[in-house]
């Protein structure tokens, strides 16, 4: 199944290794834009996107992309879906199953419930930079005009 797909335009600022940045302007639509968690924005009014690079692009190369819409669902389950579930799940056994009797029971929930999710971002964020993070990356579909 399929889901939306967002397509952007914007210059290509540089290219590494299959990877290129690209400079998207900001436009009144990046407020309410759903794509938020693959755009990072920077000191100028201007975000980038690191994409998957199948075409050689160049520097200066006004370029398509897409974001596939099952990417952005699955970094949003990914980044809030599964810590959540860790902190309520932590939280449900502090309160209810763990009572060693040196704590109060409503601190045991808390630490519970904090301590898995902090791991989990831990090995999330670290494995992530390891592997390049590729599986969820926007791909250019169309190179709109060449810098010669």
């Amino acid at each position: 199944m399929r889901g939306e797909d967002i397509y952007e335009e914007g210059i290509v600022l540089s290219v590494e290794s299959g990877r290129a940045t690209i400079a998207v302007a900001l436009g009144e639509g990046c407020e309410e834009c759903t794509a938020k968690l693959f755009c990072s924005g920077n000191a100028t009014k201007q975000n980038t996107v690191l994409v998957r690079d199948p075409f050689g692009v160049r520097t200066g190369d006004h370029v398509r992309f897409v974001v596939h819409g099952e990417d952005m669902f699955r970094a949003s389950f990914l980044l809030y879906g599964i810590p959540l579930l860790l902190i309520l799940g932590g939280v449900l056994v502090g309160t209810y199953l763990y009572d060693p009797g040196m704590m109060p029971n409503e601190l045991w929930a808390f630490l519970l419930g904090i301590a898995p999710a902090v791991v989990y971002y831990m090995l999330f964020f670290l494995t992530g930079q390891r592997t390049g993070g590729d599986s969820m990356m926007p791909d250019i579909v169309l190179v709109q005009g060449r810098r010669e």
